[in-house]
């Protein structure tokens, strides 16, 4: 039981992040690509693309919520504890 609610807390703590981030990149999408402007050469190109495309990177942080929320719904029992 305590390792299913570890867990449980780990999906909906991922689901909560991918929500968040994806709003905020909604809201600014160059300014919040920019903040993640680091690590391997990689994620540093890709942040990159997103902050010159803008509406592409929308795209990319409404689906990034979207499915944020479906983690957050399916992972969660309908009943309260």
């Amino acid at each position: 039981m305590k390792n299913q609610l570890v867990t449980r807390r780990i999906v909906e703590t991922a689901a909560l992040f991918l929500i968040g981030d994806g709003i905020m990149g909604l809201i600014k999408p160059r300014w919040h690509s920019r903040l993640w402007h680091f690590g391997p050469q990689l994620l540093k190109a890709a942040t990159e693309e997103l902050a010159e495309h803008p509406k592409t990177a929308r795209t990319v942080y409404a689906l990034e919520a979207a499915v944020g929320i479906a983690i957050a719904s399916f992972s969660t029992p309908e009943q309260d504890w």
